[in-house]
């Protein structure tokens, strides 16, 4: 996890067959760094780098889907970016972004990051 203060932006890099827990820990772990941003927290940028998760079990998306359904004022970033290389990862995404107002599925980091900063 970084945390680029002055853009506020939280990158989150997902690698592997995350569990549930790992998602769970993961949300706790980004939480804390958008707390560490003070008073920009609810104002920061997230991007989900999942270019190296090859699959979410069922179990995992159902768990992520809830997740950013329940997400508070400051885990609600104004914008999210989630980068998957996998067709099916890519897929499981899609259902995240299609939750959340301000979430775009990108193929290329570097232009989610723009995207992003856009008008930062």
């Amino acid at each position: 996890m970084q945390v680029d203060r002055p853009r506020r932006l939280v990158t989150v890099t997902l690698a592997g067959v995350p569990s549930p827990e790992d998602i769970g820990w993961v949300a706790e772990e980004v939480r804390a760094a958008i707390l560490t941003l003070g008073p920009e927290a609810g104002r920061h940028r997230t991007l989900y780098d999942a270019r190296g998760v090859h699959v979410l079990p069922q179990a995992t998306a159902d768990f992520v889907l809830k997740n950013f359904a329940d997400a508070g004022k400051i885990d609600a970033a104004p914008r999210r970016a989630f980068v998957a290389s996998t067709m099916l990862t890519r897929l499981q995404i899609r259902r995240i972004v299609e939750l959340r107002p301000g979430a775009v599925l990108f193929d290329d980091v570097e232009q989610a990051r723009a995207w992003l900063l856009d008008g930062a």
